[in-house]
């Protein structure tokens, strides 16, 4: 598929130095309904371990929505600020509604032994930004942690998929609704169920 030029959306940010770039590409393929997330390399990353390096993987994750579904990362490699994954994960099932409505989330983050991992920094791409069936080719500079909008409307946040059948009965004189399957449904039980 046609390439385009790298995408330099990031660079308004200050942080560029403080927290490093990262270089990544995204394709849709449509007739498959496929999003390919090709992350190619960092470059000067916040360096997060006492040796003054980090152990750096890349996380993806589908917004919105809870699901673990949405969620994908790459390798860890170990104590490098300049770490090159060129690694691709793909999301399968994604739909053109989805293409128009969800964001990517993209997150660098800091893997520990001992303690909770740490966050480096991240980026967030709508999807509507991608042409089908077209690599866009990204070259960015983290940001800080950004803030999950409160406001946002909650109607508008998937909690899952479910396939109904309708069938009209004129014998009964009303609709009989059937459910066929249900799909990435929000655990509703602490023990995640």
């Amino acid at each position: 598929p046609p390439e385009d030029e790298p995408d330099a959306d990031g660079y308004e940010s200050d942080d560029c130095t403080a927290l490093g770039t990262l270089d990544f590409s995204l394709l849709y393929d449509q007739e498959n309904n496929a999003l390919h997330c090709t992350i190619s390399k960092a470059k000067g990353l916040k360096p997060m371990d006492h040796n003054g390096l980090a152990d750096p993987y890349v996380k993806l994750h589908l917004l919105p929505g809870a699901s673990k579904a949405n969620k994908l990362r790459t390798k860890t490699l170990r104590n490098t600020l300049n770490p090159t994954w060129n690694e691709t994960l793909t999301y399968y099932g994604i739909t053109d509604e989805d293409m128009i409505r969800k964001t990517l989330r993209i997150s660098v983050c800091d893997e520990d032994k001992f303690r909770h991992n740490e966050f480096i920094g991240e980026t967030r791409v709508p999807l509507k930004k991608l042409k089908a069936n077209h690599t866009k080719t990204f070259s960015i500079c983290l940001e800080k942690q950004l803030p999950v909008d409160k406001t946002e409307d909650k109607s508008l946040e998937e909690r899952g998929r479910i396939l109904i059948s309708l069938k009209y009965s004129s014998q009964k004189q009303g609709l009989l609704v059937g459910i066929v399957r249900c799909a990435h449904l929000a655990a509703m039980d602490a023990n995640g169920y």
